[in-house]
């Protein structure tokens, strides 16, 4: 099925959701969860509690705002995006609470040990696989964001709206991703997997 049907298929689904049709709802997000879940996996990749209480909040978010959903752009652009802000908003929460804790306490809260991938979490790539998935989550979060939403085949015109800034400003996140991970990938493959 090509993009366009996709779409189209999109914009009757939400207008059919509009009308009352609770299945419609259902087959969006049969859709979509996959491709949001994984996005936030890749995204929160040293909590999975946290993973799934986003992807949760974020499918509420989408019920809640799809009756006065424009359908200017894809709905898995604005879908990402929603994902996005809200995991951002729960960063800005928990730097505050930690703000408020080190006032309190008058010492810097305890961060937790380095990120670490669950199994059922790695790249079924085998050694390789891991190599990779070890030097995406050692990306700065916009690079790393810019990343894992161009494996979702936005483009970046896409990626720009979700992150709010320019196309240029995108462009020049995925190079620098690309070049970091060239780097981190050789760094953590001491053990010569990747040639």
């Amino acid at each position: 099925m090509e993009k366009s049907e996709v779409e189209a298929d999109d914009g009757a689904l939400i207008a059919a959701f509009v009308r009352g049709d609770e299945r419609a709802f259902e087959q969006l997000y049969g859709r979509y969860k996959r491709q949001l879940y994984g996005f936030l996996n890749n995204l929160i990749v040293d909590n999975p509690a946290e993973v799934d209480e986003v992807f949760e909040e974020t499918w509420l978010r989408v019920l809640e705002k799809l009756p006065r959903y424009r359908d200017e752009g894809r709905f898995s652009a604005w879908l990402f995006r929603i994902g996005r802000n809200i995991f951002i908003d729960r960063i800005r929460k928990n730097r505050n609470a930690a703000a408020a804790m080190e006032l309190d306490a008058e010492e810097a809260p305890q961060v937790a040990g380095p990120m670490s991938m669950e199994p059922d979490q790695e790249l079924e790539l085998g050694e390789v696989g891991d190599v990779i998935a070890q030097a995406v989550e050692r990306l700065p979060v916009e690079q790393r964001e810019v990343f894992l939403l161009r494996q979702q085949d936005l483009a970046f015109k896409e990626i720009a709206e979700i992150q709010g800034c320019s196309i240029n400003t995108v462009l020049g996140r995925m190079q620098y991703a690309m070049k970091s991970l060239r780097r981190l990938i050789l760094e953590i493959d001491r053990g010569g997997i990747v040639t």
